[in-house]
């Protein structure tokens, strides 16, 4: 995702320091920064999830995990970029695997019909 990003992190930052202090006058702004870095997380790694589901899935991490940012730790963009990554990994193995166990019955009920 190279060297310029596609969201300004000291304007990130400032919006995440903004909101702690006065959630409703900045949620819409910040959350349309945060649903820009997912989908382009998204696309970008093209993970083949329902894309509603992974996102509503990210803004809940979010919601729990942007109390506990702190910018004197890492900057924010590298932060959620990696706290959604993570999430979206883990919601693809985890739909992976449903699917595998899913096709897998299908399998034994197909044998066992065919026999």
């Amino acid at each position: 995702m190279g060297g310029k990003h596609y969201i300004d992190n000291e304007k990130f930052e400032e919006l995440i320091r903004l909101y702690k202090k006065d959630p409703q006058s900045y949620e819409t702004e910040l959350f349309e920064l945060f649903d820009l870095l997912i989908s382009n997380i998204l696309v970008g790694f093209s993970f083949k999830l329902d894309e509603d589901d992974a996102k509503q899935e990210c803004f809940l991490l979010i919601l729990k995990t942007l109390k506990n940012f702190d910018p004197d730790r890492g900057n924010a963009f590298n932060y959620f970029t990696t706290v959604i990554l993570n999430n979206l990994k883990l919601l693809y193995t985890k739909d992976k695997k449903y699917a595998e166990k899913i096709e897998g019955y299908i399998n034994i009920n197909k044998d066992l019909l065919d026999s």
